[in-house]
């Protein structure tokens, strides 16, 4: 009887043990979860910066000289974001991948006036598609897909929602630099249509992604109005891909300035990156 007592009693001060460490690795992968919300939140904004440096310089190397000082007010943007990043450096800063995106960036700035047209866009091309994979690492190191299972497929927003905001960056930077330099080659025309032809494919993957983690048991609350406001912006989306089969290849000569373009091709990646923004918050009080 004596034994069967004290082994009830083992037993129930283990309970308390069990519990606790529990407790306590829920609230270290929450700590861990939200200092990777914020990486993500301080990455985004480094990679919108990067993304336009990348579009206004190409512009300004075809010969719109009127674009310097917008160039120069983005670099210093990105100089904002690189300082911003130091409040995580014990976390992000011995990443090969970081350290690597860094040094580009610290050398582009500086040179990519010197740089021809091409180089300087397959420099910043270069550059963002490592942001993009350290985005995805960041993501994963820190366990934001694995949040809830109503939470799966969240992966959409950090791979095809920044990825098809890439692909409108990309023609974004090439229409700027065709505009700028008044016409394109069919080099470059053979560009701009494969560059639609993917925004595209993105688009819809984009879509179909968001609408396969609500099959998946996602939750709607996450996912239904993310579908709903990417739904909304088809609409500039189609515009800009019209555009650039028109005014880009215009045989009467572009009408649009390169300013003008920049900024409409803006006005369509700039509420997907709010998406991307408002992901995040709805994200953050299920970790």
């Amino acid at each position: 009887m004596t034994f069967i007592i004290l082994a009830v009693a083992a037993a129930l001060s283990v309970i308390p043990l069990i519990y606790f460490a529990r407790f306590k690795t829920r609230r270290r992968v929450s700590a861990l979860r939200r200092r990777g919300i914020y990486k993500l939140e301080l990455l985004k904004k480094l990679l919108t910066h990067i993304q336009q440096h990348r579009g206004l310089s190409n512009g300004e190397l075809n010969g719109d000289s009127k674009l310097n000082s917008r160039v120069s007010e983005v670099a210093k943007k990105v100089e904002k974001d690189w300082e911003c990043l130091e409040s995580v450096k014990s976390d992000v800063i011995n990443h090969d991948r970081y350290m690597g995106i860094y040094t580009h960036w610290d050398r582009l700035k500086t040179r990519y006036s010197g740089l021809s047209v091409s180089n300087n866009l397959e420099q910043h091309n270069r550059l963002i598609m490592n942001l993009l994979y350290l985005i995805e690492d960041v993501a994963e190191s820190h366990e934001l897909d694995l949040i809830r299972p109503d939470t799966r497929g969240s992966e959409v927003i950090w791979k095809e929602l920044l990825e098809t905001v890439e692909s409108i960056g990309q023609i974004r930077a090439l229409g700027t630099g065709i505009v700028a330099a008044g016409g394109c080659d069919s080099i470059q025309r053979i560009r701009v249509r494969f560059l639609n032809e993917k925004i595209k494919r993105m688009f819809k993957e984009l879509i179909s992604g968001l609408q396969c983690s609500l099959d998946n048991g996602s939750s709607r609350e996450l996912i239904v109005p993310l579908l709903d406001q990417v739904v909304q912006t088809e609409g500039s989306i189609n515009e800009l891909i019209s555009l650039n089969e028109t005014e880009l290849f215009s045989k009467q000569g572009i009408m649009i300035s390169s300013e003008d373009y920049f900024s409409l091709a803006s006005r369509c990646i700039e509420p997907l990156m709010a998406l991307f923004d408002e992901s995040l918050n709805r994200l953050k009080p299920m970790l």
